[in-house]
């Protein structure tokens, strides 16, 4: 889909079904692969159900996958190494950190807990020869006159997920395989070749794996 317009790529994306009735059959295979392929984390613990703190609950996915034009995805795969150097060196200026979180005071509890951990470190004189960083952009499309990736979220602290993440184009493709979307898919088509590899779990594993050999050398 190089340089396609909107209104073109528009009319080309896959459509589905909003028919709850259709959709019910898609619903149970999707609860059931991820319950055998672990697909699925703690359910939310509320105060009058605590049971739930030991329950798992299947991850919130897409049916299907979401359309979005190969020349966005590849401009912003692309553009990630230097996302990474960027935000790595924001990490290092003290004078913008302080000028840009002490502002926030005490209206992000999380954030202004990890500015006080990191002013903390600082003044104990930490040295980090060595860091390792685990980065996560999240992107919209924006369908303007020009179909553009919008970058909503540049996220340091997401390993977690990881384990979840590389797997839901596994079960886009099995999906795929076993249904064709029949009845699901209104318009359009969806191919194999269309969902790309995840490498998420593994490559933020090397990354963890590679710190952590670093961290044990004395110099």
């Amino acid at each position: 889909m190089e340089g396609i317009a909107t209104r073109e790529f528009l009319a080309q994306r896959p459509l589905y079904s909003q028919d709850t009735n259709e959709l019910q059959q898609y619903v149970e295979l999707a609860v059931d692969w991820e319950a055998m392929h672990g697909l699925l984390f703690r359910a939310p613990a509320t105060e009058t159900a605590t049971w739930q703190q030991t329950a798992l609950v299947p991850a919130p996915i897409t049916l299907a996958p979401s359309p979005i034009p190969r020349s966005s995805f590849d401009l912003v795969v692309s553009l990630q190494p230097t996302l990474n150097t960027l935000f790595d060196r924001i990490s290092r200026d003290h004078d913008f950190l302080v000028s840009t979180l002490q502002s926030l005071g005490t209206s992000d509890e999380f954030t202004t807990r990890v500015f006080q951990m990191y002013l903390k470190q600082r003044l104990e004189g930490a040295k980090k020869p060595c860091v390792i960083g685990i980065h996560r952009s999240d992107y919209l499309i924006n369908a303007g006159a020009e179909l553009q990736a919008k970058q909503v979220e540049f996220n340091t602290i997401a390993a977690s997920f990881a384990s979840l993440s590389a797997v839901v184009g596994d079960f886009h493709r099995y999906m795929l395989e076993r249904t064709g979307y029949k009845h699901l898919l209104k318009a359009g088509r969806i191919t194999r070749e269309q969902i790309p590899p995840n490498e998420s779990l593994t490559s933020i594993g090397d990354g963890i794996a590679a710190g952590f050999e670093l961290y044990g050398q004395s110099e």
